[in-house]
């Protein structure tokens, strides 16, 4: 497996980017949106490079809230980080704006993974986090993780999903999720019905 690294090991821009209107904005927005809804703080290193003073929610923050966040967040990097690097090489035409590296140290800092202890995990999240090692396995990259091997059946993939629920008791929420007949997907046990004549799930 291999885990893309984002923006964690840069502090901002090398060099001046091309974007569409209203990307610094919008990045800018998230970031004060993260840090108010789960309490981060931010702080200057002594290089003068900002980074948040703990990654940790504040103790009123919900399991709900955090994971909802993080989810949204985690996308939103990768969203970024693919599109900083297809402007980088293409840049975009029309209505555009120059993001320069000194702007980007505003935002840069919150570019980071927000990982909710598994602790906090809500069933939501936890199902999320199981459909995206099940498309890695099935040879797309998921949120930064690939599979470096020959990607997985359909079949394979849901074994292989079904013991590591079963044999890590990571499933505490009993949501038996399960790929179904016909399906690329996990979905949760619930929605399915068991198939006698196929001995598959079903929708």
């Amino acid at each position: 497996m291999s885990f893309r690294i984002f923006f964690d090991l840069s502090y901002g821009l090398s060099r001046p980017l091309t974007a569409p209107a209203g990307t610094l904005q919008k990045i800018l927005d998230h970031v004060a949106k993260v840090e108010s809804a789960l309490g981060f703080e931010k702080e200057k290193s002594s290089e003068g490079h900002c980074h948040w003073k703990s990654t940790t929610p504040a103790e009123n923050i919900s399991d709900e809230v955090l994971c909802e966040i993080a989810d949204h967040h985690n996308w939103y990097v990768g969203y970024l980080y693919e599109n900083f690097g297809n402007w980088s090489e293409n840049p975009p035409v029309g209505n555009t704006e120059v993001i320069t590296p000194e702007q980007s140290q505003e935002f840069f800092y919150g570019l980071q993974i927000i990982t909710a202890p598994f602790e906090r995990w809500t069933p939501e999240y936890y199902k999320n986090r199981m459909n995206a090692l099940y498309k890695a396995f099935r040879g797309e990259e998921a949120e930064g993780v690939s599979f470096d091997e020959k990607p997985l059946t359909i079949k394979q993939a849901r074994s292989v999903m079904l013991i590591f629920q079963d044999f890590t008791g990571i499933d505490r929420f009993n949501l038996d999720l399960d790929v179904p007949r016909g399906h690329d997907e996990l979905f949760l046990g619930e929605d399915l019905y068991w198939c006698e004549k196929c001995g598959q799930s079903v929708l």
